[in-house]
């Protein structure tokens, strides 16, 4: 007898492939237990939404708060508010991206979606999010969509007549709608992932040399672009599959899903990450360009969790850690070795890090 234990297992990840099929299916066979379970994710969201085990969930209270802030139509609160405008200082092809389906903006800061009048459904649609920004988007199936920073993202034409194909170039997390007749991919330069009734996030960077799926729920189908049996596998719940430059596919289970997923959440969680790394992705996700004064600095490796810090919070906690040297102007930051003073047998105390604002 499934009832909403298990829908609250299935949303955090806690049950075996099998389980999570049965519930699926008990799920999709009423629409009243299919909006039991967005009403679910929602309340989710609002207990604070954690994948580890020290997370409790008080339904009836979060149901009240969610009931509360639908009636008062607040963004975020599960009933979407539509955004129609532009950034004024987006680039050209920003302003062209195409708005049209349901969006709430949930950016690092203060939430926006660039976004513009486009094309219509038969011909495609795009949604994208600038540095600094988040946005999530709802498309006509049921699917939603969680876009992280500078992240575009193409909804194939024809869009659900067959196949349901999107192509990202960035990092989005996928609750998908699944329908067994209509199959959900996600194309990247990389390969694809083919929905097998699921949620699961994708990291496709161009500017990163590999694709990485990490699947919440149910499973994935993860191709290679290179083709071929040996470039395929099948991702079951907590599995890790990447696809590297070379076109070869890997798969770490068990990973701990907050490392990959917190970011939908608002935290950046590194565990024995590069510098350079860490670096880039603080980047996007202040909208800042980070340089290192010795690019040795790169291979660095540091474990640290960002949780809705500023950016100057952000630098400064991750100077620390590295005894680092942070100079920020404007937009730009730089990451140096931290001076060392003179030491002596009797004083063995260093400078510590500091956050220097530039004029």
């Amino acid at each position: 007898m499934t009832d909403e234990r298990d829908l609250i297992r299935l949303i955090e990840g806690d049950c075996s492939p099998e389980e999570a099929a049965a519930i699926q299916a008990w799920v999709v066979a009423d629409p009243r237990r299919i909006e039991l379970l967005d009403e679910l994710r929602a309340l989710w969201r609002l207990t604070g939404g954690g994948t580890d085990a020290a997370h409790r969930w008080d339904v009836a209270a979060a149901r009240q708060r969610l009931r509360r802030a639908r009636a008062a139509g607040r963004p975020g609160s599960g009933a979407p508010q539509p955004q129609r405008y532009a950034r004024p200082n987006a680039p050209a092809w920003a302003r062209r991206v195409f708005v049209a389906a349901t969006v709430v903006a949930i950016g690092v800061g203060v939430g926006t979606l660039v976004g513009g009048r486009g094309r219509s459904a038969a011909q495609g649609r795009e949604y994208a999010t600038a540095p600094g920004r988040r946005a999530t988007v709802s498309l006509a199936d049921g699917t939603r969509i969680q876009l992280s920073v500078d992240t575009r993202l193409r909804v194939a034409p024809g869009y659900g007549a067959g196949e349901r194909a999107v192509e990202l170039d960035g990092e989005a997390y996928f609750v998908v709608r699944h329908d067994p007749r209509r199959p959900f991919i996600v194309r990247t330069q990389r390969g694809t992932a083919r929905d097998l009734g699921t949620e699961f996030a994708v990291r496709a960077y161009r500017q990163e040399p590999y694709l990485q799926v990490v699947v919440a729920t149910d499973s994935v189908a993860l191709q290679s672009a290179t083709g071929g049996a040996s470039a395929a596998l099948t991702l079951r719940p907590r599995d890790r599959g990447v696809i590297d430059e070379r076109g070869r596919v890997s798969v770490d289970p068990g990973v701990p899903l907050e490392r990959y997923v917190g970011w939908t959440r608002g935290r950046l969680v590194f565990d024995d990450t590069p510098l350079a790394a860490v670096a880039a992705q603080l980047g996007r996700w202040y909208d800042l360009d980070v340089r290192l004064a010795d690019p040795s600095l790169g291979d660095e490796h540091v474990t640290i969790t960002f949780a809705a810090e500023s950016a100057d919070e952000a630098l400064s906690a991750l100077a620390k850690v590295l005894d680092l040297r942070v100079t920020r102007a404007g937009r730009s930051v730089r990451l140096a070795t931290a001076p060392r003073p003179r030491s002596s047998a009797s004083d063995t105390s260093i400078t510590p890090a500091v956050l220097v604002r530039g004029e």
